[in-house]
């Protein structure tokens, strides 16, 4: 297997770098900073099962809370604890009704989670022997789901119809926690996604960090590759899948590198840069090319990286995740009303010199004008670059106060570096396909022995996302019998 990749490392928003100050070293996270299940063997987590299958388990530090979420005003965070027990008191300060609410429901939410956990990610595929793989052994586990089946492919709204839970600020809370997951609300993100990652939380109890940052993920699944004969072509940018006879017979490096040949492609390219730009004109029906890149997808990111200062900051309480509102009154969706803010250094203190922090902070914002800007006009670009990165300094001072006057690294970033980075169309964070409609699978049905993966192949945006629809698409190129063995291996593992 040859993987082709058109960056200087793997991992595509799951990668790192590094800045030298004289302070020391920076090291920063360049997307994912959430994580959990990543090495509990039961875990309802596709990366966690073929990581431990491949043998290539990530060290973590673990911890609680998995965030601050910074709602209301001049009044201290929502401290997001894993346990859903715990939670229920911190709920309690927000909205005791809500908390009532939340309470009387944590029994639901661990059955339907312990029933989800019965039918492991790593079971299904993309072809008719999915149900092969049910009735053999997993019939329990879809009997455990039949209370829950009508809801379950639902928007997450009516889960929480199915829950009971109607307090308005608890419905606010289901808003944000799902707008973090696939970049939608409740009303558009699948009810399983939200139940399976709400689940796993209060099972595992902490989240999880990577030791050395994000990037550990995609060297250890780089590493599994090589070690089982595979190998990774880094910077090496793909300028078209060839096809012949309607099948995908290999792919044409740019720049005259020539081409690779082989029997199955796997383009880990978005749904709108796969049919946009790899696909030759004519290469699959015109309506299916147009069904495809009309995928709804959200909007692009401003990114913040900073080092700075640490002296006197005691993140024993908050924790190092922060989500900042910055107006409750402003939809969820709104770009810039939502900032994410990541500081690794508080349980990874190698990823900034002694006495200082990493930060991550970023923020939807639209693509349209960027590119353009940064290539006709480089001062008014970097002005643009520093007024649009504001918003992240107002929510970064909800956390730290002093934070403007602490910072000794700069970075910003903004969506036309999001896209060139990425190579992802108008730097999208991912496809918002709205529940109940589905998302399309790995298949091109039109064009044998190629395949789609990625986070706009399954449901929700980023690491999850991308495991489960590579998991779902190596099951499908595989026989049942070594589906099977395969699964033997990982359930075992699971014990």
């Amino acid at each position: 297997m040859i993987v082709v990749e058109s960056h200087y490392a793997v991992g595509g928003a799951a990668h790192g770098f590094s800045r030298k100050h004289e302070r020391g070293e920076f090291k920063f996270d360049t997307g994912p900073s959430f994580f959990a299940g990543l090495t509990k063997p039961n875990a309802l987590n596709p990366l966690a099962a073929v990581l431990r299958l491949l043998g290539e388990e990530l060290e973590t530090v673990k911890y609680d809370p998995l965030g601050t979420f910074h709602i209301e005003p001049n009044v201290p965070g929502l401290r997001r604890h894993a346990n859903l027990g715990t939670l229920v008191s911190e709920v309690r300060r927000f909205s005791p009704t809500g908390a009532d609410e939340l309470e009387r429901a944590v029994p639901k939410i661990r059955s339907l989670y312990e029933s989800l956990s019965g039918l492991p990610t790593t079971a299904l595929r993309a072809d008719w022997k999915v149900a092969l793989v049910i009735a053999s052994r997993y019939m329990k586990a879809m009997a455990g789901l039949g209370p829950y089946s009508g809801v379950l492919p639902q928007p997450t709204v009516k889960l929480l119809d199915f829950l009971d839970i109607n307090d308005p600020w608890m419905r606010y809370l289901a808003d944000l926690e799902c707008f973090l997951l696939s970049g939608v609300d409740a009303s558009g993100t699948v009810s399983a996604e939200f139940a399976a990652v709400f689940g796993a939380s209060d099972s595992l109890g902490v989240s999880e960090f990577p030791r050395g940052g994000a990037e550990e993920i995609a060297k250890a699944l780089e590493r599994a590759l090589v070690k089982n004969g595979g190998q990774v072509r880094l910077k090496s940018h793909v300028e078209n899948i060839i096809i012949e006879d309607d099948a995908a017979v290999g792919v044409r490096l740019a720049n005259g590198k020539g081409d690779i040949r082989a029997p199955i492609v796997l383009s880990n390219a978005s749904v709108w840069d796969t049919y946009g730009k790899l696909l030759p004109p004519g290469a699959v029906p015109e309506a299916q090319k147009r069904d495809a890149m009309a995928t709804p997808y959200s909007e692009s990111f401003m990114h913040l990286h900073l080092g700075i200062e640490g002296e006197g900051l005691d993140f024993s309480h908050t924790g190092g995740h922060h989500v900042v509102v910055l107006d409750k009154s402003r939809p969820i969706s709104e770009p810039g009303n939502v900032c994410m803010i990541s500081i690794a250094s508080v349980w990874e203190p190698n990823m900034a010199p002694a006495g200082c922090h990493s930060v991550h902070a970023y923020t939807m914002e639209p693509f349209e004008g960027w590119e353009e800007l940064k290539s006709t006009d480089k001062a008014a670009y970097e002005a643009r670059k520093k007024e649009a990165s504001d918003k992240l300094y107002v929510a970064l001072e909800r956390v730290v106060p002093d934070i403007r006057a602490r910072v000794l690294l700069e970075l910003i970033a903004s969506p036309a570096t999001h896209k060139s980075w990425l190579r992802r169309h108008k730097g999208t964070y991912g496809a918002a396909i709205r529940a109940p409609a589905m998302f399309p699978g790995p298949q091109i049905n039109s064009i044998k022995g190629l395949y789609r993966v990625g986070d706009s192949v399954a449901p929700g945006v980023g690491v999850p996302a991308a495991a489960a629809s590579g998991v779902i698409a190596a099951n499908a190129l595989v026989s049942f019998t070594e589906h099977m063995r395969a699964q033997d291996a990982m359930d075992a593992a699971a014990l």
